[in-house]
């Protein structure tokens, strides 16, 4: 068993607060929308895994592009219309090359599948599909051959339900404890209170007889978060409740 630690891996602070998070797992890319609260234009951003960014505060033409997905080191956007998630309109755009970007205003975005995306022609209604290939960024029919789903490799912990170890006995747990499995270690987390009444989130490694490393993730929360984190491989990401902050770990 190798002994490791604990590690950040970074923490951005972005301009303006987060509404979307996908994620390229094959490339370790993250993508990200922000919202600027006084007019709710979107932008876009781009960072790695190890913490650097690749694309910052890239502004959508119009409020009512979001962001759809990253595969294949390029953002894909979709248009939605003020009362329907759906529109006509779907964008592609170069992670590090932005101005290599392409946009069809006449086809509707359906899905993320491997190393493409299923679009259908705004003039049809239901069934008839095409695949937009992110590689060659053409626009293929491929009805004959079965899509391959877009594998995605984030992972949420579980709620543990167990007796609680003896090492964790000693933490002032607030409410359920998390856990997950990363290699030859657990790794668990819940919230706790501090002084001020407010909310921090623990991070705790263990084997299964003892404790192994413990850090708070994050701290200063005035509310508890929806998601408690998500992993990818031995990299766990948290956000913080200014919807602002994104910060990660190595387990």
């Amino acid at each position: 068993m190798a002994n490791h630690t604990i590690s950040k891996a970074f923490n951005f602070i972005f301009t303006y607060p987060i509404w979307r998070i996908e994620i390229d797992a094959e490339n370790k890319l993250i993508a990200v929308e922000t919202r600027n609260p006084d007019d709710t234009l979107p932008y876009f951003n781009v960072v790695t895994f190890e913490g650097t960014y690749v694309l910052q505060d890239f502004k959508a033409i119009a409020k009512e592009w979001v962001l759809a997905g990253i595969q294949c080191k390029k953002l894909i956007l979709k248009k939605i219309a003020n009362n329907s998630p759906i529109d006509a309109g779907i964008q592609v755009i170069d992670c590090y090359n932005p101005q290599l970007q392409e946009t069809w205003f006449n086809y509707i975005f359906i899905g993320m599948v491997d190393q493409g995306v299923l679009i259908r022609p705004k003039v049809i209604a239901e069934g008839f599909q095409l695949f937009l290939n992110l590689q060659s960024m053409s626009i293929e029919s491929k009805n004959e051959i079965p899509f391959k789903p877009y594998a995605s490799e984030l992972v949420y912990p579980i709620i543990y339900n167990g007796e609680i170890p003896l090492f964790l006995k000693d933490f002032p747990i607030d409410g359920e404890i998390w856990i997950n499995t990363v290699n030859d270690y657990f790794i668990w987390a819940f919230y706790e209170k501090d002084r001020n009444n407010r909310y921090q989130i623990r991070l705790v490694q263990s084997t299964k007889e003892k404790l192994t490393e413990s850090i708070i993730a994050v701290s200063e929360l005035e509310l508890k978060l929806f998601n408690i984190y998500f992993l990818i491989h031995e990299q766990i990401f948290l956000l913080t409740d200014n919807k602002r902050e994104f910060v990660s770990y190595l387990v």
